[in-house]
């Protein structure tokens, strides 16, 4: 692994961050330059669209409109905030003094990297960059430009105005003083931060959500489970706000986990995925059927918005069946230094709205019991190398044999 770099003594501080620049007026863009608005930072919201421009303004004024309904500003400070926003096509221009800059476009690796280029050349020397992504690698988009020791990643969730959480994520690269200050933006516009302390694929809350999804997935398919069953389990008896077929039709993750494959067993990044897709999930992409976007997924959504999910039907399952693996997940991002045992748990809580962090689980329930678990999900494969959260790791046998907890 490389060194990190040593930060140019120019990096800046928080104290010295008073104009910012989001490139791109999507929905993360415009929630992320409100956000950061209404925290009292100048913000130059970048587009090359002028109408895609036009029509983030007027969502930010509806958002923080609804900030001010909810008692969560004022007038004065809506009208603060909107004053504080310049829009420009040219993001040469919005980026020339901003001292931190946040990438806001979509999740393509090639357009990252290509909008980085260009904003290395146009921003301060003492600027930090940000990516906002939820697992693209960050790596290689630092090292496109000539301060990789000055980027990071910030993975917000939407929408920005909501949701509490944001997952600061550091590179082999980056400088601890850039993802400490960095850290600390993101604390002083009023979310919540946690650490992924090295890019790996997924960060830290949706690397979680995959063993949540996936086991689940295994279960249906090897026939010991249904659909229905699983997510009534999850759903009433462990306190999941959504199974997790019904989260993946809601997210449309059948799709996504199909089309990102490629890009996660090319990966080179520490912890990279070697899961191939289930048949299930496969099968179900290849017949279009996403999830509530395309009108059927896991579910029929043909006469209804939201599935109904019997509380019965879960009686038999047993939720530790799909917590395990996801313990599991998390106790490798300890093993391996990812991230803090608060962390992950905040990510899990705040990030997907769980009713306990994984760890806060293992606790609970014991490790022994998860260490069986795991054992025998791994077990039900041929090949337990093609299901990448299946055997315990390391960590818990020795927690285990040491009799000792998380917390």
């Amino acid at each position: 692994m490389t060194p990190p770099f040593v930060a140019p003594d120019m990096t800046v501080d928080l104290d010295e961050i008073e104009r910012t620049a989001v490139v791109g007026a999507g929905q993360m863009g415009r929630g992320i330059a409100a956000v950061s608005a209404l925290a009292g930072y100048e913000v130059a919201l970048c587009d090359i669209d002028e109408e895609q421009l036009a029509e983030a303004v007027e969502e930010i004024e509806w958002s923080l409109g609804k900030a001010v309904d909810h008692d969560r500003a004022t007038d004065e400070e809506k009208a603060a905030a909107m004053d504080r926003i310049e829009t420009y096509t040219e993001t040469a221009e919005g980026v020339a003094d901003a001292q931190f800059v946040t990438e806001a476009a979509p999740e393509n690796q090639d357009l990252k990297e290509s909008i980085f280029e260009d904003i290395d050349e146009h921003t301060p020397e003492e600027a930090i960059l940000a990516t906002n992504t939820s697992g693209l690698n960050i790596t290689r988009i630092a090292e496109t430009t000539d301060r990789p020791e000055q980027v990071c990643g910030t993975h917000w969730f939407n929408p920005p105005m909501l949701m509490e959480l944001v997952e600061v994520i550091g590179t082999e690269h980056v400088a601890p003083e850039v993802a400490d200050t960095a850290e600390a933006f993101i604390e002083d516009l009023g979310k919540t931060p946690i650490r992924c302390r090295m890019d790996v694929p997924s960060f830290i809350v949706n690397r979680l959500m995959r063993p949540y999804g996936r086991t689940a997935v295994w279960y249906v398919q090897w026939g010991e489970a249904g659909i229905e069953e699983i997510d009534s389990a999850m759903k009433y008896e462990a306190g999941f706000p959504m199974g997790p077929f019904e989260l993946a039709d809601y997210t449309g993750s059948i799709q996504l986990s199909v089309e990102a494959e490629e890009g996660h067993l090319t990966d080179d990044r520490p912890l990279k995925y070697d899961t191939p897709v289930p048949d299930l999930i496969r099968e179900k992409y290849e017949q279009g059927h996403y999830g509530r976007k395309s009108g059927k997924g896991y579910y029929d959504y043909a006469e209804q918005d939201q599935p109904v999910i019997s509380e019965a039907a879960g009686e038999a399952f047993d939720p530790l069946r799909i917590w395990a693996p996801t313990i599991n997940e998390a106790a490798k991002l300890i093993q391996h230094d990812v991230a803090s045992v608060e962390d992950v748990d905040t990510g899990a809580k705040l990030g997907g709205n769980w009713p306990m962090g994984p760890l806060e689980k293992a606790d609970d329930v014991g490790l022994e019991p998860v260490i069986r678990e795991c054992t025998r999900f791994a077990a039900k494969h041929e090949d337990v190398r093609e299901i990448d959260h299946a055997l315990p790791c390391d960590l818990l046998f020795e927690m285990a044999r040491e009799g000792e907890t998380f917390y």
